[in-house]
């Protein structure tokens, strides 16, 4: 409060018109609202709300100003366009029928309605709303009686005091910050030990004067009062003009003073707090605590009606002591992304995506982190494929459509027609029919004669080695040729060949791990294929980026090598078409290889015989849609 703009006038302070109406400042380019006459185009704003105009017309003045009010700034809450104004609408002296419509409507406090939300209310019409504003303007400019008792008494102590005890007043006893004695000393050009003399002197009067006082106890018992433990000042202030009004030339608020001179209550950055910041905080996360649900939530009206102050002030509090309020609610426990997560879907009430709890998530966490957490958190289930939820709301928890295959045949003796099959996961999940049918034929699963059961001899790859595109061999060293894509670079895993996967070991119910130079590598089987774990790690380790190809070697039954690695492919190398052929495959000896090498290497590398020809070489790269390589031993032979 200290920061506002006030003015005597004959026995009276007054706000400025900015300072009473804040949303003047918007008008203040032009054009005049209070005439054409205006020499500077209102310049008024700044004066005392009230002195330039005659109070025969200040009524009229209220009126135009509420006009442009209603027409302009609709959208504007009551409680941020004047401050200094009363919640209650009681307290505004409106006429019979305004009031008589606000009570039908129900509406006993203002301050968070706006001249939209009014416009809404039945039998609250135009007319009604100018009343309203106008009211709420009048009330925002009317004077603080500078003879307030409180006041009065702090003003007849001050004009007792001499130049050194006024000067010490404010630099030593009613600030935050001090002045030292050693610089209080040289402002007044005696010593420090003088100084430290006069300050404990100028204490005591002050303390026995504010004790002996009933007004100024009486003021601040009504600080202390509203600090339960926290109250905004604006609002305390507006219902009792004289804790803000200053004290004689000091520019220093009543309430400020009164906060220096008792311990119960404290004024910090517009806010009343009992005893200290830090005191408040604790009483409010305490209270918070005891009304927390399991999720950490409570409700914004449950809390301001436990601390005794309106919702807004609540929220606006909440928000500045640090806590998220969300969708009328604080939460409570927020720093952790479980808890951000579990409030999340406490406030939505029915089951989300992730992709809608990630965008909901504050402060933003990357989407696995989020997956991650949801994943190993027992307070989340997941009740579909896409939708996740509280576990504590009983939903059915939904599993991989695999598993929920398995858990339908234990429970029907092994075996279930395809169609029933279809009917149960269909309709008790969401999941396709083409998805059931698949999963029901594949992996550990099949289907014969349209009878699920489980599959009692190992699945086969559909493709050999031999037929796999971009697979090769040397010697016990597996290579598989990829081009690194967005996906590999964000740490997803990725799907591996089902030749590669027999090769490797991978299989229905049989995962396996290798070693590597960064760590161990997974291998899985997923439903009904195998994936690879992420090679983000490689990634960053070589500096790849999305395009660039490289090699993903295995080598599982290596002992003196890592199993696993990630190698990006060498420059194409000179030489005939077979020696650049073979580069291409991964070789390691490609440049060391003599000319009747190449060919038998090459054949291996494609599970060919040795003695493969070349024309058998190029048929078999053709199978594998590898025309590329082909055309290449084609063209040397044309």
């Amino acid at each position: 409060m200290s920061g506002l703009s006030r003015y005597s006038l004959g026995g009276s302070t007054r706000l400025s018109w900015l300072d009473a109406l804040p949303w003047l400042g918007e008008h203040r380019s032009g054009p005049p609202l209070l005439g054409e006459g205006d020499l500077l185009a209102n310049a008024w704003m700044t004066t005392a709300a009230g002195e330039s105009v005659p109070p025969e017309h200040l009524d009229e003045v209220c009126r135009r100003l509420a006009a442009v009010f209603v027409h302009d700034h609709r959208e504007l809450t009551l409680a941020a366009a004047f401050p200094h104004a009363p919640d209650r609408a009681t307290e505004l002296g409106l006429g019979d029928r305004a009031d008589a419509a606000l009570r039908a409507a129900g509406v006993t406090e203002l301050a968070e309605f706006t001249v939209a939300r009014l416009a809404d209310l039945r039998g609250v019409g135009p007319a009604s709303i100018t009343e309203i504003v106008t009211a709420l303007i009048q009330r925002s400019i009317e004077t603080v009686p500078e003879n307030a008792p409180a006041l009065a008494e702090f003003d007849r102590l001050y004009s007792e005091l001499g130049e050194r005890d006024r000067f010490l007043l404010t630099a030593r006893i009613l600030t935050d910050s001090r002045t030292t004695l050693a610089e209080c000393g040289t402002a007044l050009g005696i010593s420090r030990e003088r100084v430290n003399q006069l300050d404990n002197r100028l204490r005591d009067r002050v303390h026995a004067a504010f004790h002996s006082s009933r007004y100024l106890r009486a003021a601040a018992d009504r600080l202390a009062a509203a600090a339960h433990p926290v109250a905004g000042l604006d609002r305390l202030v507006a219902a009792v003009p004289e804790l803000g009004a200053p004290l004689g030339d000091t520019g220093i608020a009543l309430c400020f003073a009164l906060a220096h001179l008792d311990t119960r209550f404290d004024v910090v950055d517009g806010w009343v707090v009992a005893e200290t910041m830090d005191s408040a905080r604790g009483r409010v996360r305490a209270t918070l605590a005891a009304l927390a649900s399991d999720e950490g939530l409570v409700s914004i009206p449950t809390i301001a009606a436990e601390l005794g102050i309106p919702e807004a002030e609540a929220a606006t509090w909440l928000q500045y002591a640090g806590y998220r309020v969300l969708d009328g609610h604080v939460l409570v426990r927020s720093t952790s992304v479980h808890d951000n997560i579990a409030a999340v879907l406490a406030l939505a009430g029915s089951p989300m995506t992730i992709d809608d709890i990630h965008a909901a998530v504050v402060p933003a966490r990357s989407l696995s982190s989020v997956r991650n957490a949801m994943v190993s958190d027992d307070r989340f289930v997941k009740t579909d494929r896409a939708h996740w939820a509280l576990a504590r709301w009983g939903t059915s928890r939904y599993v991989p459509i695999h598993r929920q295959i398995g858990e339908v045949l234990d429970a029907n003796g092994g075996r279930i027609p395809v169609e029933e099959l279809v009917a149960r996961l269909t309709g008790a999940f969401d999941v396709k029919e083409f998805s059931v049918r698949t999963y029901a034929a594949s992996g550990e699963y099949m289907t014969i004669d349209g009878i699920v059961t489980r599959r009692h001899q190992s699945q086969r790859a559909r493709k050999s080695p031999a037929k796999t595109r971009n697979l090769y061999r040397e010697g016990p060293v597996l290579r598989l040729r990829t081009t690194i894509v967005a996906p590999h670079v964000k740490g997803s895993a990725f799907n591996l060949p089902a030749a590669l996967a027999g090769l490797v070991g991978v299989g229905p119910n049989r995962s396996v791990e290798l070693s590597s130079r960064l760590g161990p590598q997974s291998i899985l089987w997923v439903a009904v294929q195998a994936r690879s774990g992420t090679i983000k790690r490689f990634i960053d380790h070589l500096g790849l980026a999305p395009g660039d190809e490289v090699f993903l070697e295995f080598a599982p039954e290596a002992t003196e090598r890592p199993q696993f690695d990630v190698v990006p492919v060498a420059p194409t190398v000179r030489g005939g078409a077979l020696r650049r052929v073979l580069a291409a495959t991964g070789h390691s000896r490609t440049n060391e290889l003599g000319d009747a090498e190449l060919a038998p290497a090459l054949a291996e590398a494609l599970w060919l015989p040795p003695d493969a020809e070349v024309a058998t070489i190029v048929t078999t790269l053709r199978a594998r849609k590898e025309d590329a390589l082909a055309e290449l031993l084609t063209a040397e032979r044309d």
